[in-house]
């Protein structure tokens, strides 16, 4: 399948190991930030986005909690800004955490301006934009992050890597920081391994109509971005849920001409691979993604092994690879430009009427 359309956007999905190790360049940066930040103690901890920043509030949002036992949820920028007292109220110490490539997304501003009104309020901005520090009390930045495409891929994927680095520090772990060290490297071959695995599939399963991926934990943040990848490049009917959620009424539409993909946890292997026989019999075509992905879920057609010696927080940022590239080939084999997709900007500018 030769090259036509979307290249702005295949080369920077192609940056994403450039901007995992600039954030690895700048770790005593971070480290200072978060010194300051945490030096209060926080009842709870929102993160907050749209779109593909609300995943990955929702991913981020389990690392932390994960890590330091302290209450952390993920939840959209509208949300917060029209109920703000079911969150922020009641005069409790919370920590905000805008998510954001760009600083000027009208519903991010409007959220952050209304929570910092109320008392015992903090917000930290996880951002690619340096302009995110006029409105947030802090900030941490991958600063090798600045895409011209319209569709979020590198920005994404080093925010996530971003708020996993987060989460270890303020846990106190961070050996699991420094195990990290060669990132950029390994994310630069399991990218090739995603993209080869991506091309494979589309062109050889043409019949396909629906794609669904499934995850728990981080990876269920995750799996939402690679439901929106596959609906933003290629206009494809693309789902996404909680990995066992999916019995519960949407594996009724499963068929021979539905794609599973499965972003694997270590804690969920037992149900994630009963789950998949059971679509397996109902005609799916499934691809497993995780840590001996090969070995463990034996109903898959097809696996990637995610075999770097991490677990699922230091998997998060690279499992979400094949949600790009499946976005990619089959906007390609439909003749579509991710470069402008339909309807959609780099960030929602809402104006005054």
């Amino acid at each position: 399948m030769d090259m036509k359309n979307s290249e702005l956007t295949y080369r920077e999905m192609y940056g994403q190991p450039m901007s995992f190790q600039a954030i690895n360049d700048s770790l005593e940066d971070i480290y200072r930030v978060l010194d300051q930040v945490f030096a209060e103690k926080y009842d709870e901890l929102i993160f907050t986005g749209c779109g593909t920043s609300l995943y990955l509030a929702q991913a981020a949002a389990h690392a932390f909690g994960s890590c330091t036992g302290i209450p952390a949820k993920g939840m959209c920028c509208s949300e917060l800004y029209y109920f703000p007292e079911t969150y922020v109220g009641k005069g409790r110490k919370v920590l905000v955490l805008p998510i954001t490539r760009k600083s000027y997304t009208t519903e991010v501003r409007m959220a952050i301006d209304k929570v910092r009104s109320f008392e015992g309020v903090k917000t930290l901005a996880i951002t690619c934009d340096p302009n995110s520090a006029q409105y947030n009390d802090f900030m941490i930045l991958s600063p090798e992050t600045a895409e011209d495409s319209v569709i979020m891929t590198r920005s994404f994927t080093s925010m996530v890597y971003l708020a996993v680095i987060l989460a270890f520090y303020a846990g106190g772990q961070k050996e699991k920081i420094e195990t990290l060290k060669d990132y950029g490297k390994q994310s630069e071959e399991f990218l090739k391994a995603s993209d080869e695995m991506a091309k494979q599939i589309v062109e050889k399963h043409p019949e396909l109509n629906l794609y669904i991926t499934l995850g728990q934990g981080i990876n269920y943040g995750i799996a939402n971005e690679c439901m929106n990848k596959m609906k933003e490049m290629s206009l494809s009917n693309s789902e996404a849920y909680y990995t066992l959620e999916y019995r519960h009424g949407p594996m009724s539409l499963v068929d021979e001409k539905t794609m599973i993909i499965l972003l694997g946890n270590e804690e969920t292997i037992e149900g994630d691979a009963k789950l998949l026989e059971e679509m397996k019999s109902y005609g799916a075509v499934i691809l497993a993604v995780g840590a001996k992905a090969s070995e463990r879920y034996g109903a898959a057609d097809y696996a990637l092994d995610l075999d770097y010696g991490y677990d699922s927080l230091q998997n998060g940022a690279m499992i979400g690879f094949i949600g790009q590239m499946m976005g990619y080939y089959l906007a390609e084999r439909k003749g579509l430009n991710a470069d402008t997709p339909r309807h959609l900007s780099q960030a929602i500018v809402i104006e005054d009427k």
